[in-house]
């Protein structure tokens, strides 16, 4: 059933390689039994926690505790809805009832307007009309304490198979989120290398325009050389992105490990991206440099775009 082994019995140990899943899926499953028939169906949506919403017959409140511990053993991360419908065959499961006090009103209001309108009643009609009327009879499926186990048999072979369903389209367009990231950090380590090959030339290109105006400003006077260092040393030190540029390629390559590993990295990798956004600003305000400033926008875009695919991530 889609990964629904990566928890052990004993209800923790995580296995080495697990799929990455996405928050949004949707999974159905049925079972039919002894003449009762269970249809469970699994949707959600991308919550920064989890969030179980079940919908479901009052008389399984009793199996909801187990319910939410099946979903939990398997589900981390997302707004999931879980409805539960349930029919019987079996007279033995249902329980017909009547609400006296009710009924009794409803007649003695109808018996009352025949009156004021002056109409003869007739007995069965009225009797027929106050048995449609809203929670006069009740239809209730009754089942005794040791019956529940046998309940929770049959239907959590519906939830599994719902469950397994759920995973397997979870799965896939985890799959298919973790292609596209891997394929725009792949783009980010090419836009870096750029902008690496270009970084040593904003400093000599800053190093021969200040030449030139110094010179051309003193007039064929002798320039300061130790001042002249002194500025290029100072611009240096402020337009300098090597180790941006190293703690971006560092955090690829954790970004490249994480999606390696699998499991449930939708934090992981929405702390990482921050940490590339971070980055990727400061070389774009050290830079000094149309060039780099232009391969820098690329560069934030690739990022934001992650940032953007990782929200979906369990």
């Amino acid at each position: 059933m889609g990964d629904m082994g990566r928890y052990d019995e004993s209800g923790g140990t995580r296995m080495a390689k697990q799929a990455v899943y996405s928050m949004t899926g949707y999974g159905k499953g049925e079972n039919q039994a002894g003449g009762r028939r269970y249809a469970v169906e699994l949707k959600s949506v991308n919550n920064k926690f989890c969030e179980f919403n079940i919908r479901m017959p009052r008389f399984f409140n009793p199996l909801e505790e187990r319910l939410r511990k099946l979903f939990a053993a398997h589900i981390f991360r997302g707004r999931v809805d879980i409805n539960i419908n349930f029919t019987t065959e079996t007279t033995s499961d249902t329980k017909i009832s009547y609400n006296a006090a009710l009924a009794k009103s409803y007649h003695q209001a109808l018996t009352q307007i025949s009156s004021d309108l002056g109409l003869q009643p007739n007995d069965s009609k009225v009797l027929e009309l106050v048995a449609r009327l809203p929670d006069v009879i009740e239809l209730e499926k009754k089942f005794e304490d040791n019956a529940m186990e046998g309940l929770w048999v049959e239907l959590s072979e519906a939830c599994t198979q719902a469950m397994s369903s759920f995973l397997d389209m979870r799965a896939r367009e985890g799959d298919a989120l973790v292609d596209d990231i891997r394929s725009r950090a792949a783009k980010m380590q090419d836009l870096l290398a750029v902008i690496s090959k270009a970084a040593p030339q904003v400093v000599e290109s800053y190093r021969e325009r200040l030449k030139k105006r110094m010179t051309e400003a003193l007039a064929g006077l002798a320039v300061d050389e130790a001042r002249f260092l002194n500025e290029v040393a100072h611009f240096a030190d402020k337009a300098a992105i090597d180790e941006e540029i190293t703690r971006l390629d560092s955090h690829i390559k954790q970004l490249y490990q994480i999606l390696d590993d699998g499991g449930t990295i939708g934090r992981k990798l929405d702390f990482l991206a921050q940490e590339m956004a971070r980055e990727a600003n400061t070389i774009g305000s050290k830079a000094n440099s149309t060039d780099i400033s232009k391969t820098v926008i690329e560069l934030k875009g690739e990022v934001e775009k992650i940032r953007e695919q990782v929200q979906n991530i369990e």
